[in-house]
């Protein structure tokens, strides 16, 4: 009897050993011809090994309304361990046709399973295609299983992609599943990844891995939303994987979920590169279907690039509820942020708006952010928080502007630094310079006194809502004597224009530093776009001048027109920046004259000998500064409706008056 058996078990190994395809006839749970039975065939021998389906329509559990056979395992299917194992569901559409045209004709269900749909244990080379698998803690997992692909899958959803049937986990890449690629350049190719409780895909600990061609989030037409919580996460050392390609049929569409559209976990997380996706969007790029936030880098993610040198390479990450993309946490550094559109749809040309366009915050330092479109957000086009969050570079963006150069302003200000970032870099040369314009706010706004050594160098700022460059507390800073006091940037002086001559075709702009050591300051000279304040908006850099050591200085200028404007800023030695200075012509100082309007105020006799009537469109206590053309406030008075008041002890020239956030300009004679 022992040797009946004997023999009978070698002949089932030889038989197995020489088989190298199991074909599925039955949705059954036990015995042959069941998905079981072929997982079982396959852990009898090394592979490679192919199971098909060829299930026919009479099966009890083919559904003929929706077209598709449902297996519905009772517990977990047998664990992969083997190499070169091919799970391939799209032979179920060659043995009786395409029974269901939206998905899918293999269901894998595990509503009455615990844990996995799939697992592939230290199985290299493995291949799951064309299955819908859902409801299970986690419907596909790639532990130690290299050189692996998934493709043609709904994974989360129903089998039409339409209705979520979520998994908690929807597919995993684990601990060296390497070189594993998720998705494809065609449709067939393409996974439809939503719906599931948790991550939709997580990458852990991989390298070299691609994801192309997939819905991450939304449904089969990708014009509504199926939200995974996360849609993608990629964590603990995950290296060199791309996400998206430079064809549109390698886009991911990346949106609808709940919380995180594509978030980067970890010091591990590096040399990752996100190109050609689309991160809160509808498939067309056109309509908002937003992740809360679209792109995170977390805890110490380092050296990953987002969009790149080329059109092919940008990311449209647009839409989104929270932030567009989000840097945070524990020493997140170093990483790349290049011509993406933040805030506006495919074109570059109309607002799909984030909140906020971009967010830096938590200790996140050194990270870049060159040639982006950030326009067309509710808030502000770029939020810098916190002590440490330090030396993030700005160079080369749009802000408040769309790809054309026409206004498409963010809500509030184009760039805000708060709460005590410092050695932020914004510009620096020509041909690093931002445009920063149409914003509702101010240009650049540094709101807090521990905001420092943030440098503002040769960009173009014009038509923001508020001063191109304000320095807390809002509204003009006065200079004061020596720039003795601090605050934001130092609060650091402006220079001031006495004087602009012209002969032979050259202008001069003459004008002084009241700063201690001016020697060791620069002065950076503006054709100024005009502004109500009277403070310019440095419209066009045109040269950097030294001031001698009392602080005089002059520069000449051989490309202008008469009625062109002039502004100025100062940078000091540690790269503090100050505020625009008092925008000059070769009149003199020029504020922009506008009608009345119910926050503006009238002032008469224009110019005036001594006595200044001040009348306000309402009766409530109103703040009135004046200052001189040096920016120094000489008075500050209280007015109710009108009031007459006397400069008769001021020295004649030009004076500014500023009120309900307006500013003025007066002659005293």
């Amino acid at each position: 009897m022992k040797n009946i058996i004997l023999a009978i078990l070698l002949i089932l190994t030889a038989i197995v050993a020489k088989s190298t395809t199991f074909t599925v006839t039955s949705t059954g749970d036990s015995g042959p011809n069941t998905l079981r039975y072929a997982l079982q065939m396959c852990a009898a021998s090394t592979g490679p090994h192919t199971i098909n389906f060829n299930i026919p329509t009479t099966d009890a559990n083919y559904n003929s309304s929706t077209g598709v056979w449902v297996i519905a395992p009772s517990s977990d299917l047998p664990m992969i361990m083997q190499q070169g194992v091919t799970i391939d569901g799209t032979t179920q559409t060659a043995f009786a046709g395409d029974t269901n045209p939206f998905g899918p004709e293999i269901v894998i269900d595990g509503s009455n399973a615990r844990d996995y749909g799939f697992r592939f244990m230290n199985a290299p080379n493995a291949t799951l295609k064309g299955l819908n698998i859902r409801r299970f803690t986690k419907g596909a997992q790639f532990y130690g299983s290299a050189n692996s692909t998934v493709s043609g899958c709904y994974i989360g959803t129903d089998e039409t992609g339409i209705t979520i049937m979520g998994n908690d986990i929807g597919l995993e890449f684990i601990s060296g599943s390497n070189n594993s690629t998720i998705g494809g350049t065609t449709l067939a190719e393409r996974n439809i990844i939503s719906g599931n409780l948790h991550i939709g895909i997580r990458l852990l600990d991989v390298e070299y891995c691609m994801v192309k061609g997939c819905i991450i989030g939304l449904n089969r037409e990708g014009n509504d939303s199926l939200p995974n919580y996360d849609g993608m996460s990629m964590e603990g050392a995950v290296r060199y994987c791309t996400i998206g390609g430079t064809s549109p049929e390698e886009r991911n569409i990346i949106s609808g979920n709940t919380d995180y559209g594509l978030p980067l976990f970890g010091a591990g997380a590096t040399q990752n590169v996100i190109i050609g996706n689309y991160i809160g969007t509808d498939i067309t790029g056109t309509q908002p279907i937003g992740n809360t936030y679209g792109v995170l880098f977390d805890d110490g993610s380092y050296s990953n690039r987002v969009g790149g040198d080329t059109d092919a390479e940008r990311n449209i990450i647009s839409g989104n509820v929270g932030y567009g993309v989000f840097f945070y946490n524990n020493g997140t550094n170093n990483n790349l942020l290049k011509n993406n559109f933040i805030g506006t749809d495919y074109t570059g040309r109309q607002a799909v708006a984030n909140t906020a366009g971009i967010i830096i915050d938590g200790i996140s330092y050194k990270n870049i952010m060159d040639g982006n479109i950030i326009s067309g957000n509710t808030q502000v086009g770029i939020g810098i928080n916190i002590t440490v969050s330090d030396s993030n570079v700005i160079v080369r963006n749009y802000i408040g502007v769309d790809v054309d150069g026409n206004p498409l302003g963010n809500g509030l200000d184009g760039i805000r630094i708060s709460q005590g970032p410092q050695k932020t870099i914004i510009g620096g040369s020509p041909e690093e310079a931002n445009i920063i314009a149409n914003n509702g706010g101010c240009g650049v706004y540094i709101t807090n006194d521990n905001c420092t050594q943030n440098l503002i160098s040769c960009n173009s700022f014009y038509n923001n809502g508020g001063l191109a460059i304000d320095l807390f507390e809002p509204g003009v800073t006065p200079n004061d004597d020596l720039d003795e006091d601090s605050g934001a940037n130092e609060k650091l002086n402006f220079p001031t224009i006495r004087q602009i001559t012209m002969e032979d075709g050259i202008m001069r702009i003459d004008g002084n530093l009241d700063v201690m050591h001016p020697e060791f300051h620069k002065i950076e000279i503006y054709k100024a776009a005009p502004d109500p304040s009277g403070f310019g908006e440095g419209l066009q850099y045109i040269c950097t001048v030294s001031p001698c050591v009392r602080g005089a200085w002059n520069a000449y200028v051989n490309d202008f027109d008469e009625n062109d404007l002039f502004t100025t800023l100062t940078i000091d030695p540690e790269n503090n920046t100050s505020e625009f200075s008092a925008t000059y012509n070769s009149a003199g100082i020029f504020v922009r004259t506008e009608e009345a309007t119910t926050d503006d105020f009238c002032l008469y006799p224009n110019p005036t000998s001594g006595s200044l009537r001040i009348e306000l469109p309402s009766d409530k206590n109103t703040i009135v500064e004046i200052f001189d053309i040096n920016g120094r406030r000489c008075d500050i008075i209280t007015v109710s409706g009108s009031t007459e008041f006397d400069i008769s002890n001021y020295s004649a020239g030009t004076y500014i008056v500023r009120a309900n956030g307006r500013n003025k300009a007066v002659v005293k004679e």
